[in-house]
Order: C-alpha cells, then structure tokens, then sequence
C-alpha cells in the first residue's frame, strides 16, 4: 500500500460521482475524501501501484490528477491524523495551488531531508489551495528549501528561523 492517487475536481458532483466509480472498480482504499473552497471536490486513494494506476483510469473530468510511487510512511501517517512533531530551530511554510503538488512536494522533501512535518493542509477554507510547515535544524530546513525551489511551483514559501514555541497553535 505505497502508492497514493490524488484527485481534484472543479465541481463537488463529478468529484463524489467520480470517487464512486473508483471504489466501484478497483482495489483501493480512500485516505481522504471531501470538498475545498470554492466549490471544489477531491479524493486521495491509496493501494498497490498497479491497482491506484487502473483507479485512476476511472477518472474521467478533473482538475488534476497525481500518481505517487513508494511514497513516504510519514504522508501516509499525516493522511491518517497521526502527527505529533513539535517546533524546532527554524520552520518552512509552503504553499502551493494544488493539494497533489503540495502533497507530491512533502514526500519529496521527507524522502530527501531530515525535515519534519508540523502540519499539512488540504484546501478546506483556503480555496482548494494547500500548505505544509516544516521543521528541523536551521540546515535541514535550508536543504528542503532548496530542493523545493529546485523542484515544484510552489505560490509561496518562508523560513522561520528560532520560532517562538507558542506559534504551532497559530499555524
């Protein structure tokens, strides 16, 4: 079960008529599913690669659709609710305007650096957009940054060095 697929619709009824169908049709297991601002639908299935590939076939209309292989134990935990990092040295805050590039970002950031996860946000409440926090020492954050920078389209990112501790409830 280490692969997810990401799925993000324009429109709430083709995202709910669309996740039907996947369950329907194939061997996977949904993570989360549910509706973003402004009127947005998506989906995050998970399974075998094999099986989140012949899911995806079932996607007919969407906004975007992401295939992630091998990815990391720690996106599966944080899809489950299971995180509890707390602040380090320094944090980075990115966001971007797709769930699957931010999600896509954080696995690859985890897989690469020694950086933490201290929150994930999937859409809700920020037009369907997505933002993570990191944590670590000042140069794993330094390290993610540069493979961020390197790697995806994010909308905005920036580092907090010596965070003040209280600011996790504010993120």
């Amino acid at each position: 079960m280490n692969t997810i697929g990401i799925v993000e619709f324009k429109d709430i009824p083709t995202g709910i008529w669309t996740l039907d169908k996947v369950i329907k049709n194939s061997e996977v297991g949904v993570y989360k599913a549910g509706t973003t601002c402004p009127g947005k639908y998506f989906f995050i299935i998970y399974g075998d690669n094999e099986s989140v590939k012949i899911a995806l076939n079932e996607v007919e209309v969407s906004l975007k659709i992401k295939l992630i292989s091998g990815v990391s134990k720690k996106i599966l935990e944080i899809l489950k609710g299971k995180n509890n990092v707390e602040i380090e040295k320094s944090i980075a805050i990115v966001e971007y305007t797709t769930i699957s590039e931010s999600i896509s970002s954080l696995d690859h950031v985890l897989k690469n650096t020694d950086a933490k996860v201290l929150k994930l946000v999937l859409g809700y409440g920020i037009a369907g957009k997505s933002y993570y926090v990191i944590t670590g020492d000042v140069s794993s954050i330094e390290e993610a940054v540069v493979l961020i920078t390197g790697l995806s389209e994010y909308k905005d990112l920036k580092v907090v060095n010596n965070p003040s501790f209280e600011m996790k409830k504010y993120i």
